[in-house]
């Protein structure tokens, strides 16, 4: 494990304020060393430039009145130190000093061969020792021509306090650093502690709400920020939890209330032939026993059905569905039940999905419709568009619009419900709304034309077609009804087939 991997993994162990400071107070060093050493790179390029250009017109001035007329043409004030120079020297061909300014060395000053030159080949040098001086010199060589000899002219300037005045920036920058960055440092420190001071009281709230006081809520800050969003968040999160707790508490006590009364059913019929001895005879198996039985049955596997369809969905076994076969089908199986008069208008329609899922649908509507209907039931089919709808509707007392929104919930029975049928658990239509789901539809309740409730289960049409040659063939031909005393007449397909009994 290399060095950088140790430091993350320690750093990643704190928290979100220690790691907040610790990366600023990083970031912080780097910025400052990074700004720090680039202003004194700077300050030291325009300090030695700034000597350059004061030796250099120094030496440009004393070359071109000896390219004039010789040493004996230098005006003694460009030889004396003064204005950035401190030595002069003016050395001929053979290395000798022929001028130079007050107190600067009789010997020719020797500058290093590998110094800088320009186009008016003047050379600078950094770092001139001149000896009998303990201080480091910037100097500017050019050369000049008089009566076939060559003159070389120095101008030197003292670079000692400039380059310590630069050290002195860097030591006093150097002690400001670690102040610099302690003061950052802890001024993220504050405002970060400062910022997650209302986390540190949602952490708090949340943690005091338990599953039992699901209604309380964490506090919402005033700024409008991140923490607020994440408040605003929490509190969303915590209502739906309560919504759904206080749907399962509903849902267990309806459950609990639907399965007590066939319990109760048996449990006191075989007690009562447990203490008398008596058996108990056939009649009141098939009337009492078998039925009650049957319906725990069947409410045990709505209930599996709607568990399975929270948990992963319900598993559609796609295929060509006759939806108007389905139809049919259920409307003939509600007629030979003789417990109202049924009207059905159906068009021929193909669409794709489960068909025992969809006659399971249809089914829960229509007897739906059926319990609690005065005298009529009306059951139609078409295709709309991309869809294929199935209305049914009942001449009932209807449902109130206050209670259109929870028709389709697990349990939910209007008092009417309770009042006039006891068989249905409120389960049917929370079963046909997950089918409808499944296959990409929904089921509505809508305003209908017969007094009662109507209700539309929507199924997409996908790639089938409503007018295939198949579909318009069925619909010609004369089709059975078991158990209705009429026919379901064919006649012109694009009308569908109508039935009145």
């Amino acid at each position: 494990m290399n060095v950088r991997t140790r430091i993350r993994r320690r750093v990643g162990g704190y928290g979100v304020r220690k790691q907040l400071t610790i990366v600023s107070a990083f970031v912080l060093v780097v910025a400052l060393a990074i700004s720090g050493a680039v202003m004194l790179l700077m300050l030291h390029r325009e300090n030695t430039a700034q000597m350059y250009r004061a030796t250099g017109r120094q030496a440009y001035q004393i070359a071109t009145a000896v390219n004039r007329g010789g040493v004996s043409a230098v005006d003694p004030d460009d030889l004396t130190p003064g204005a950035g120079i401190d030595i002069t020297q003016v050395v001929d061909d053979r290395g000798v000093v022929v001028a130079a300014s007050p107190g600067a060395p009789r010997t020719a000053i020797r500058v290093a061969d590998d110094s800088n030159a320009d186009e008016s080949k003047v050379r600078y040098a950094d770092h001139v020792n001149v000896p009998g001086y303990g201080d480091e010199f910037c100097a500017s060589v050019n050369t000049a021509y008089h009566a076939d000899r060559e003159y070389t002219i120095l101008a030197l300037d003292k670079a000692t306090g400039i380059r310590s005045s630069e050290w002195t920036t860097a030591t006093l920058m150097a002690i400001e650093l670690p102040i610099i960055v302690a003061l950052g440092a802890g001024a993220v420190y504050l405002l970060v502690g400062r910022s997650l001071r209302p986390v540190s009281r949602i952490t708090k709230q949340a943690n005091e709400i338990t599953s039992t006081e699901l209604e309380q809520r964490v506090p919402v800050p005033t700024a409008d920020d991140e923490i607020r969003t994440l408040a605003v968040t929490v509190n969303s999160m915590l209502g739906r939890l309560q919504r759904g707790r206080e749907s399962q508490l509903r849902f267990i006590g309806d459950a609990s209330h639907e399965l007590r009364s066939p319990l109760t059913t048996l449990v006191g019929l075989l007690d009562l032939a447990d203490d008398t001895s008596t058996p108990i005879d056939v009649e009141t198996v098939r009337t009492i026993l078998l039925p009650e039985a049957r319906r725990m049955q069947a409410m045990a596997e709505d209930l599996l059905l709607l568990a399975r369809a929270d948990e992963q969905g319900l598993t559609v076994v796609a295929g060509d569905v006759d939806l108007d076969d389905v139809v049919v089908e259920e409307v003939a199986r509600l007629r030979a039940m003789d417990a109202a008069k049924v009207t059905a208008h159906v068009m021929p329609v193909r669409v794709s999905g489960d068909r025992e899922m969809i006659r399971r649908a249809v089914r829960n509507l229509v007897d739906n419709a059926s319990r609690h209907c005065d005298s009529a039931v009306w059951v139609s089919l078409r295709a709309d568009r991309s869809n294929a709808v199935i209305a049914v509707s009942d001449d009932g007392p209807g449902i109130p619009d206050d209670r259109r929104s929870v028709i389709f919930d697990r349990f939910s029975r209007l008092d009417v419900d309770r009042q006039r049928d006891s068989s249905g658990a409120g389960l049917g239509l929370a079963i046909a709304y997950e089918i409808a789901q499944a296959h990409g539809g929904s089921v509505s309740v809508v305003d209908g034309s017969h007094g009662g409730a109507t209700f539309e289960l929507v199924l997409p049409l996908g790639n089938s077609s409503d007018g295939s040659e198949e579909a318009r063939s069925r619909s010609q031909r004369d089709q059975t009804v078991p158990g209705a005393p009429d026919r379901l007449d064919g006649g012109d397909p694009e009308r569908g087939v109508d039935a009145l009994t």
